[in-house]
This record gives C-alpha cells, structure tokens and sequence, in this order.
C-alpha cells in the first residue's frame, strides 16, 4: 500500500473487505428472506434489501477511518498495510462465520445470535452440550474458518493485481458509495419507525438491536435492584392450611398440548381419565423459556416479577405457606436447572432439598424417577410433602432409550439447530424422534404415579402436569422455542387431580393459576383469596369472562419487549414502548388473532381484546410501590 495514496482513494485492501462482507450479507439476507412468509409484503423485502446495504457501507467506512487514523499516527504505510492485511482477514473470517451461523440460525429459530435467548444459552457452562456440538460440528467450523481466511486472501490477491485500476477511479467509486451510503440512511431513517411496529422487523440483521438506541421509541431500563416491591410475602403466607395433602408436580420439558392424548402419552392420559381431573382447552405457561415457566407456577405471577423479586428477597407465597404449615419442599430436575441463569436461587432457595441428576441425555429421568421411589419407601415421618420434578428427555434432541423407537424414520441424535433450510427437510424425522421422547416421558410418569400408588388411592396427592412451554416444529415456520409467541410455543397440556373433586374443563388457564387452584382446595384460615397475591385464579370457582391471561417474551420486559395477552376470544400480540416497569406502561398493538393464531381484521374482535392493553398496564404495577 502506498504511503501517500488519498484517504478518499478506494484501495484493494478496502475494497477487498467491503465485497467479500458483502457477498456474506447478500447470502444471509437472501436465505432470510426466502425463508419468510410469501405473504410479505414486497416493501419490506426491499426495506431488508436497504439494511443489509447500510451494513456494508458502515463496515466500508469503519475501514476507511481507522486507515486515516493511522495515517494521522504517521504510522509507517508498510506496517499499516502488514496490520491492516491481517486484521481484515481476522475480522472479516469471525465476521462471515458468525453471520453464516445466524444466518441458518434465524431460518431454523427465527431467531438471532444475539438475540437474549441464544446469549443466555451460549453463555451456559454446559453450552455444547446444550447446543449439541459435538467433534464434527467443530471441526466443521474450524474448516469453514481456513476456507474463508484462504478465500479472503485470494480476493485480496487478485485485487491488488488491479492497483492502477484503484488508482485512476478509486475517488469516483469512493463518491458512488457516498452518495449511495448518504441515500440510503436517509430512507432507512425515515421509514425505520413504521418497520419497527410491524411484524417484520426481526428478520432484517441487526435492524432491532439497533432501533432500540432511538430515544424516541425506547427509554432507558429502570435498574430492577431499585424497585420498590410491595409483596410482603411472609404476611400472605401467614395462613393455616385445613386439608392438608401430598402434592406432586410433574413439569415435562418443552411438552406441547396436541401430544397429551391416548396416542402418544396413554399412561398420563389413562390416570387422567380415571381419576377425573380439571384440564384446559388452551393452557399457556407464563413464558417461552424453562426458567420463567417455571416461575410463573411456583409464584403464580407473571415473569416480569422474576428479577425485582429476586433482588428484594420476596419469594413463593404459595411455598411459603406450605412450609409454615410443615411441610417438606423437594425440588427434583433432570437439567441443570440451578446453572441455566445466574439468578435461579429465586426458583429453588425455598426448597428444603434441591437436588439435579445429570444422566447423559435420557439417564438423568430415569436417575430422578428412580432416586424419588427409593425416597418414598424411606419416608419414616408424617409430614405433607411438596414435589417438584422436572423430567427433561423432550428436550432438543429429544432423547429415549432405543426401545422406545416406536415412531420411524428419525433424524439422528446428534442433529444440531445451525444446519438451517436443511433441518426442515427433515421435519417429519425431527417429529418422530420428539414423539419417541415424549413415550419414554409418559413411561416415567408411569413409574412415578406407580411409586405413589398408595397415596394416590387413599386419596391423599395431589397431582399436577404441565410442561414449562411448549415446542414449535415449523407450524409456523420455525424449530424451538424462545422468542417467538404461538400456541405450539406456548400452550401446554395441563392435569389437576384433586382427590374427591369432580372432573372439570375450562377454556382458558396458566400457569398462574396452578397454584392459586391448590391453594383454594387445601382451605385457608383466614380467607387468602387468590388476587392478594397472585395474578391467577382459581380453576375451582367460576371464572370472570373477562379474564385474560399474559405469556412473556423472553425476559419481558427486561430484555424482550414482547408480550402476548389472551382471553377466551382471542390474543393481542404487544411491544411494549420501554424496557421498564413504569408508572404508565405503553404498548404498541403487533396484531391480533383468534385462539388459534390465526390473524384476524374483524373489528368486532378488536373491541374484545384491546382492552386488555390498558387494563394489563395498570395491572402490571400491582405488585410495586
């Protein structure tokens, strides 16, 4: 590189960088896109087209300015070619990998890498297990790094055969890029507000993430150590109990309600059946993710609770009661339940005993069902008992011993989720290898119900299952769960067998509402009615018709601004203007569709479901000063 060549010259080096990042992004957006709904709308396509252009201007320009600053550093142009030739290579390969990930990662998930979801997990100690990478997967991405470094350097190779080309029309190609840089930030800026409030705004690389910096759309997020929580928790829960029983709460990872039948979980189902219990038409946890699913059952409140409650120190009413009227509290998972968030002490430090099995894949059910039999034969003391038992084989990669292969063909066990367009093709294998799981579940539910046989007979347990969200398999065009609100996501089966109660059905319920319904039938003295302290009901007693129901994006509203409210019409999908709990919460409508995710522009419906949006913005606050 010359040492005097202009700062507004487009040199090989540059330029070698700006086409090879945007030969990356021109595959990333043109996946993405054809990845999309046909029904989009032709604007927004375009709209994707102007980003990822904006992209490369941005990393074009970057370039050109620390060149400039390293000329003004009078840097020697033989040690600025020597650092920026290598810096570009190792930039530009980290750069083309992650996108090529995030890329088959959002076709797969709807979802980006640097969504809050995919950080929490890549952050996790056990992230390749997690994430199923295994060798091959790693060497995969250690090969695709040499071929991008070898390809970058042929690029630059060849390009710099050209410098008298760069030398006679650099400044031209220099004021082309300029001015196409200066044109298209102006239509992005003025159409970005109209992107963001629509629903196709997560697709476009980096378009959300960046948005949120706009002040005019999102302020600042309230520290949460600094709310002021109004819970006294310990007052709530100074309740004697009058019926006092067993309760055994089974949650099944990622456990979606179409498979809660005859067909593909007949020993849950046939305990159902004779016991007669209350179910629900269309159950919801509270969030899209195990860690806030779960707290939405042990507190019977919505997650955006999760993290002021931890820092103040209040905790389960529910639980509490149960200990203040004697009863011993097991937490028992099949996950590493403790290790999948920093704060979980807010889910487990009320549990006398807390204890995880970490069997590889389906071993650590099988170790948790096995350990709580042995459990209960030693039992030698009168006191109630509260389980909590997390069964976790239906977790992506759904895992079951080989003689529960009852649903053929399978994709393989070690499939991970960044293999992108081509997952889906085998959706049908990712299906049955799910249905397996979820017959070696129902198989230990079985075993567990057995354990518990002479309880369950002298009418003295109580027994719940649910799962802590469910699992989309493309019914709307996706694999997972996380960030996205739908009922294959979010709605979950659900079984409350009281004994000497009646069966029962209602149409809409969450996880909320467990524990509320426990509560009311084992009696209170005084009178503890749910609303005191929770954000359900009881399924026991009529319920209001004009209840509605909220499901959490991940970490609503912290670190997603997503929310979706329910009621027994249908559901409003909102994005919530701030990342706060304010003394006036703002939404924007998303959209709004009928129980069964179907989009609807009846005005009729509209009346029925916008209101939820101003009754959920006070109702948020209700628990804070």
């Amino acid at each position: 590189m010359k040492k005097n060549k202009s700062f507004y010259t487009v040199s090989p080096l540059f330029f070698d960088n700006f086409l090879f990042i945007s030969l990356v992004y021109l595959y990333h957006s043109r996946a993405i896109i054809k990845d999309l709904s046909i029904s989009e709308p032709f604007q927004y396509r375009y709209f994707n087209t102007l980003v990822v252009f904006l992209i490369y201007f941005s990393v074009y320009y970057l370039l050109l300015l620390l060149h400039k600053i390293f000329m003004i550093l009078k840097v020697k142009a033989e040690m600025t070619g020597i650092v920026f030739q290598y810096l570009s290579w190792f930039a530009v390969s980290v750069l083309t990998i992650f996108l090529f990930i995030d890329c088959n990662t959002f076709v797969t998930m709807k979802l980006h890498l640097y969504s809050p979801f995919m950080i929490d997990n890549l952050l996790k100690a056990d992230v390749f297990k997690e994430l199923n990478f295994g060798i091959n997967t790693i060497l995969t991405f250690a090969g695709f790094f040499v071929l991008v470094f070898g390809i970058n350097f042929l690029f630059l190779h060849i390009l710099k055969k050209m410098e008298d080309f760069f030398e006679a029309f650099g400044k031209i190609l220099n004021l082309v890029f300029l001015t196409l840089f200066i044109s298209v930030s102006g239509v992005i800026l003025f159409n970005s507000s109209t992107i963001a409030e629509s629903d196709y705004s997560d697709p476009i690389p980096f378009f959300n993430p960046v948005y949120t910096f706009f002040p005019t759309k999102f302020s600042s997020a309230e520290d949460v150590r600094e709310m002021e929580v109004y819970y006294p928790y310990k007052k709530f829960a100074d309740v004697k109990l009058n019926n006092k029983k067993d309760i055994l709460y089974i949650l099944v990872e990622s456990l979606r309600s179409n498979v809660f039948n005859e067909k593909y979980m007949p020993r849950t189902y046939q305990f159902f059946k004779e016991q007669g219990c209350i179910t629900s038409k269309y159950h919801h946890s509270g969030e899209l993710s195990t860690i806030y699913g779960v707290f939405s059952f042990l507190y019977g409140l919505n997650i955006h609770h999760y993290y002021p409650f931890y820092f103040s120190g209040d905790r389960s009413v529910p639980i509490k009661i149960l200990l203040n009227n004697g009863y011993k509290t097991l937490g028992l998972a099949a996950s590493g339940l403790k290790r999948w968030s920093i704060h979980s002490d807010v889910l487990i430090d009320q549990f006398d005993l807390y204890r995880e099995f970490r069997g590889k894949e389906w071993r650590a059910d099988k170790q948790m069902v096995d350990w709580t039999a042995k459990y209960i034969n030693q039992i030698n003391d009168d006191k109630p008992r509260f389980y909590f038992m997390f069964l976790n084989s239906t977790h992506h990669n759904y895992f079951y011993p080989e003689e529960f292969e009852k649903y053929t063909p399978v994709i393989d066990v070690n499939f991970n989720y960044f293999r992108g367009a081509s997952l889906r093709n085998r959706k049908d294998e990712v299906w049955n290898r799910y249905l397996n799981a979820t017959g070696f579940v129902d198989h230990k539910i079985g075993k567990l119900l057995e354990s518990f046989k002479d309880r369950i007979e002298n009418g003295e347990l109580i027994v719940v299952v649910s799962g802590d969200h469910g699992e989309e398999f493309w019914d709307h065009g996706s694999l997972g769960h996380g960030k996205i609100s739908n009922n294959p996501r979010s709605q979950v089966p659900l079984m409350i067998c009281l004994p000497d109660s009646e069966p029962k059905e209602v149409l809409l319920s969450s996880h909320t509402d467990i524990f509320p319904t426990i509560i009311e039938y084992l009696g209170t003295t005084p009178d503890l009615p749910p609303d005191k302290w929770s954000n359900g009901t009881s399924l026991l007693n009529t319920i209001p018709k004009d209840r509605y129901i909220v499901v959490g994006g991940f970490d609503f509203p912290r670190r997603s601004q997503e929310v979706t409210l329910i009621n027994n019409y249908g559901k409003l999908f909102l994005r919530k203007t701030t990342s706060s709990i304010d003394s006036k919460n703002f939404f924007n409508v998303i959209k709004r569709t009928a129980l069964d995710d179907v989009e609807t522009t009846d005005r009729k419906l509209y009346q029925k479901l916008d209101p939820m949006m101003d009754r959920f913005a006070e109702d948020m606050n209700k628990f804070f000063k």
